[in-house]
């Protein structure tokens, strides 16, 4: 008890920092077309964005195991010059400092294992790094024309299965080139090639082989230790993709394909489209197709990633969208005859079941349920709530089940809130709590440490300028 009292001395303290999370990267607005007389100018009439956060995160788990708290303050800075000739040259660096937490290198006393949600907001390769956490976020060359769109350096990149999920203290980034280019105004190509990445939760760039593995490995479709951690090889992956939207007109459509590429390793195809069948109502339906490429990572099949599988999912979501509401109920099946696999260092699958703290990447033969409900009760307060049910196979069922996840019921709560006053311009808070059990599963101890029968409270304050 008196540990949990000591939590909740320190969730007030960092309220008094002011604590919560804004969902991206804040983007300043530039014009096109700027005055540019000299190579001074393009500094001098260049913009600064970036962002100041205080992160605090805590976690109540089950009985003996370890509970654990920290608080992470850090900033990003970025700088992006005038545009000349419509290119322009941008840069973004970051820094994390551990202002005070339990243990981050301390193992749980029964299952021997580190604090994992609190050590993914400093550097997972050094549970002792406290201050050591600067990182070169973004470096890149930027042209924009009406017909093309086009990045090449080190730089943020969003899709359904590899993004920058830039609710920790670092995103996931990339260092590649991408090309888009718009079609007829209601669609949008995306052509990209990626060779270097820094994951989130680290401060290193690394190649895309030695990137896969930097995050736990689990375990082997026999039950050993993945061995493919930093022995994949591959030279790095080719993303495709197409967006469509309809505008507004009746029976709107979105729509979106995409496929990932990973040489020698696998490929992966999705595709998404939500339709709205009456005013206030859509419905969706998503799916996913993997095979393997190559020999799927290494010739040695104990050091393979991807192995000689055929893998699908498919997806169902009906929404119900009244004035400042969304409701919605999501379904999702994985099918075939291993798991779901993707580097989890390249970013986090966004399918319609998707909530926060729940991945679903390394099962196979398994099923989530979520019912979620989000007001925005005006441009300064949204507050959503979700309920989710997993269908998980056996934590022994390794064919299926690469990480030891067990069935679970979930439950969310998620409040985002910016201030009105002129004053405090900038500033928003995020307080997300969610919450999961297994009741009637016969679990062993160590099998529930952060994966369920735990509490997750994440108080954050970001200001954004």
């Amino acid at each position: 008890m008196r540990k949990r009292f000591k939590l909740a001395a320190m969730l007030a303290a960092s309220i008094g920092w002011g604590t919560a999370s804004a969902q991206k990267h804040h983007k300043a607005h530039q014009p096109d077309t700027v005055q540019v007389n000299s190579v001074q100018e393009l500094f001098t009439k260049g913009t600064v964005h970036g962002h100041v956060r205080n992160y605090f995160m805590a976690t109540l788990n089950h009985k003996e195991l370890s509970d654990n708290y920290t608080n992470a303050i850090g900033a990003e800075i970025a700088y992006k010059t005038a545009p000349f000739h419509r290119f322009t040259v941008g840069f973004a660096g970051l820094f994390t400092y551990n202002l005070f937490s339990s243990g981050m290198a301390h193992q749980d006393p029964v299952t021997g294992k580190l604090p994992k949600l609190e050590l993914e907001l400093f550097d997972v390769e050094d549970p002792e790094n406290k201050a050591d956490l600067d990182r070169l976020d973004e470096l890149y060359l930027e042209y924009k024309a009406d017909w093309l769109h086009a990045k090449a350096g080190r730089f943020s990149f969003t899709s359904p299965l590899m993004n920058p999920q830039d609710t920790r203290m670092k995103p996931y980034s990339f260092q590649g080139i991408c090309l888009q280019f718009p079609v007829q105004e209601k669609a949008l190509l995306t052509l990209a090639w990626f060779d270097h990445f820094s994951p989130r939760s680290t401060v290193k760039w690394f190649k895309a082989g030695e990137s896969i593995g930097t995050f736990p490995a689990g375990v082997d479709a026999q039950g050993n230790r993945s061995g493919y951690a930093h022995h994949t090889e591959t030279k790095g992956v080719s993303v495709t993709g197409l967006q469509v939207n309809t505008g507004a007109v009746k029976h709107s459509i979105t729509a979106e394909v995409w496929n990932y590429w990973i040489e020698n390793v696998s490929n992966t195809s999705y595709g998404r489209t939500t339709i709205e069948i009456v005013p206030q109502v859509k419905a969706g339906i998503e799916g996913l197709y993997q095979v393997q490429a190559g020999n799927g990572g290494n010739s040695e099949e104990t050091l393979t990633y991807f192995p000689d599988q055929q893998q699908w999912l498919v997806s169902g979501q009906i929404a119900y969208e009244p004035n400042n509401w969304n409701m919605s109920l999501n379904y999702l099946h994985i099918d075939g005859n291993g798991r779901f696999l993707f580097p989890r260092e390249w970013g986090r699958e966004q399918f319609f079941a998707t909530l926060s703290r729940g991945r679903m990447e390394g099962t196979g033969k398994s099923d989530l349920f979520v019912a979620k409900v989000k007001r925005q009760w005006s441009d300064r307060l949204s507050i959503e709530a979700a309920a989710s049910k997993t269908w998980m196979p056996a934590p022994e069922n390794y064919t299926h089940n690469k990480y030891g996840a067990v069935p679970y019921i979930g439950w969310l709560a998620d409040i985002n809130y910016s201030p009105a006053k002129p004053v405090l311009r900038g500033l928003s808070f995020r307080l997300l709590y969610v919450g999961r059990t297994s009741p009637g599963t016969d679990l062993p101890l160590e099998a529930m440490y952060y994966t369920t029968n735990f509490h997750n409270v994440n108080f954050v304050t970001q200001l954004n300028f």
